[in-house]
């Protein structure tokens, strides 16, 4: 049903990307809702998938002590909405994922994917636009 090639399952953040240097070509999966449609109508056959939806030090939200937000790119859209810090400092930003799919896309769908898949349904990107936020990468170089 799903034709890919390797599945690679790191266990760090530095381990995915030695995974991403080695096989340049491979995909991130996170939580799989854009991926898995894709290979099931053949647009992604025999690829490559770098699976980091097990690395929890990619999930979660936390206020740091400059009073910036950090919203972790595997943060699950139902989780953003739900958090007390969105709700209480960016209120907006639950109400526009919480429009996104239904509950079960809301529980797998990250808030991380959603900005860099860069496609026009990326509900959250223009709401975290108008409130100027900055995205942090992270690469071996």
């Amino acid at each position: 049903m799903y034709d890919f090639h390797d599945l690679y399952e790191p266990n760090s953040v530095q381990e995915a990307l030695q995974y991403k240097k080695q096989y340049p070509q491979a995909l991130f999966l996170a939580g799989g809702s854009d991926i898995f449609i894709k290979l099931r109508e053949g647009k992604l056959s025999g690829c490559d998938l770098i699976s980091i939806f097990a690395l929890d030090e990619l999930r979660g939200i936390c206020m740091e002590d400059d009073g910036s937000i950090l919203i972790r790119p595997l943060t699950s859209f139902t989780e953003v909405a739900k958090h007390p810090l969105i709700k209480k400092h960016i209120p907006v930003l639950g109400e526009a994922v919480e429009q996104i799919g239904g509950p079960q896309i809301r529980n797998i769908g990250t808030i991380g994917v959603n900005i860099c898949n860069g496609v026009t349904s990326a509900d959250s990107a223009s709401t975290l636009k108008a409130y100027d936020a900055v995205l942090e990468l992270t690469s071996l170089e």
